[in-house]
């Protein structure tokens, strides 16, 4: 499966369910696929001023929760280049990863992607969405 940047940054900077989706893979009950671009992206938006008063009031560093996702994360090198999502181009990068990572479920809050909701043998869908699937097949298979 692969998480778009705002499950990451939402699991990391506020727990809530996206974390509960991070915690899955830390059990090993699903394999989190993750490319450069989407750590790139990351590592951006956790540069913005807001979010990092939040983790540094913590006293987490930047660089810390970029490691986190890079421990958690299996990197795989992206060579496909879509033009699925055409409201934010900079999205297809996460279906992208799906394709070439062989994921299933691209998990995202970003209704450009959510509105799709599938593309060939990926299903996109909200974090609700995946944790009730999670749930539903408990032994759900790492990817």
């Amino acid at each position: 499966m692969v998480l778009d940047t705002n499950v990451w940054v939402s699991a990391m900077i506020w727990g809530g369910s996206p974390a509960s989706v991070i915690r899955a893979a830390e059990d090993d009950r699903i394999v989190i696929i993750i490319s450069e671009a989407i750590v790139e992206e990351i590592a951006h938006i956790l540069a913005y001023h807001r979010l990092r008063e939040i983790y540094e009031e913590v006293a987490v560093k930047r660089e810390e929760l970029v490691e986190t996702v890079l421990r958690i994360g299996k990197i795989v090198e992206v060579k496909t280049r879509l033009n699925i999502v055409r409201e934010d181009s900079s999205d297809n990068k996460f279906l992208e990863c799906a394709l070439d990572g062989g994921a299933d479920y691209v998990v995202s809050g970003d209704e450009h992607l959510l509105r799709i909701g599938h593309y060939q043998r990926i299903r996109i869908v909200s974090v609700i969405q995946f944790l009730e699937i999670l749930d539903k097949s408990k032994n759900y298979p790492a990817e």
